[in-house]
């Protein structure tokens, strides 16, 4: 793996971690954001994420300063972050605007967030093995405080405009037929009507479309534990783990797909955990970038040729 510090257009002193297939760039003014990922052996060695380097997306006003004191402010910035869950501007608005702390070890590249008000310390650890498309992100939340906490650790990657996501539905041959097996949660500024999302039998496929700026929102409990987003050449895949024994926020679900006009989020949680003082969570990530130039698009094919079309990846 080599490791540099590099200047990153837009967004200042970054750490650049290539294994030579895939290259990462992580943020340290301030976030960390894993910024971008890309290939860098094959001809498109674009960005899959998405940046916000106009700082369009940001959260500020009255209740915000009250928490985090006045002036402050946060940016989104792109690319992969860490959030905690359930939402509210305590634990997951956080102004994360300070420089980052980094350290290496066997694990892997480990980033601290900027940390003054929060209970739980959040950062991310990198990993990737030689010559593979892939890298092991570790979200981790330790409890810093003298009480205990409950919390969702909850990946969020942002990424760029244009493409379709793919997330499998839960099997109907899983479990006692007379009961549900899946769960799909909405949130209020959702419209079902909405070209942008469509429920299969099968697969869940979420379009971003650059034309239409509306927000939506949709959630589900992916016992499959992967979703992917395929945009032009790129084919990028997130793999978890879903517990189907472990309680999980927002309706039971652990992934959650976001639209705009700008960008998609693939989100993925952990269970709620009750955490000690002390104590530290964990919830992993795979990530992956494939190249596929003569793959066609997921887009519009039927449910039985997506199956055949997942076969065709190295997945």
């Amino acid at each position: 793996m080599e490791i540099k510090e590099i200047q990153y257009d837009g967004f200042g002193k970054c750490v650049s971690i290539s294994n030579g297939v895939i290259q990462a760039i992580i943020t340290i003014d301030f976030g960390p954001r894993i910024i971008s990922f890309s290939r860098c052996d094959v001809e498109d060695q674009s960005n899959v994420f998405f940046e916000d380097r106009e700082r369009k997306y940001s959260s500020k006003g009255k209740e915000f300063e009250q928490l985090y004191g006045e002036g402050t402010c946060y940016y989104a910035y792109g690319g992969h972050r860490i959030w905690l869950s359930p939402e509210d501007y305590s634990r997951t608005f956080y102004p994360d605007n300070q420089p980052v702390v980094y350290s290496i070890s066997e694990e892997g590249l480990t980033f601290t967030f900027p940390q003054k008000f929060r209970a739980v310390q959040a950062s991310i650890t990198i990993t990737m093995g030689d010559d593979a498309c892939d890298m092991m992100v570790i979200h981790s939340g330790k409890n810093i405080s003298k009480d205990m906490q409950t919390a969702s650790l909850w990946p969020i990657t942002m990424v760029r405009p244009g493409g379709v996501a793919l997330v499998p539905q839960n099997s109907r041959r899983d479990g006692n037929l007379l009961l549900p097996n899946r769960t799909i949660s909405l949130w209020a500024y959702t419209d079902l009507q909405d070209p942008r999302i469509r429920i299969g039998n099968r697969y869940l496929r979420l379009y971003q479309n650059p034309e239409i700026s509306s927000r939506l929102k949709v959630g589900t409990d992916c016992h499959a534990g992967w979703c992917l987003y395929q945009s032009g050449n790129l084919i990028f895949t997130k793999r978890f783990i879903h517990n189907v024994n472990a309680v999980y926020p927002d309706g039971g679900v652990s992934f959650e797909g976001f639209v705009t006009g700008d960008y998609m989020e693939l989100e993925t949680l952990s269970p709620l955990y009750r955490i000690a003082p002390g104590d530290t969570v964990r919830h992993v990530e795979n990530l992956s970038l494939l190249y596929e130039p003569h793959l066609p698009s997921c887009a519009e094919i039927s449910e039985d040729d997506l199956d055949e079309w997942l076969g065709r990846l190295s997945f």
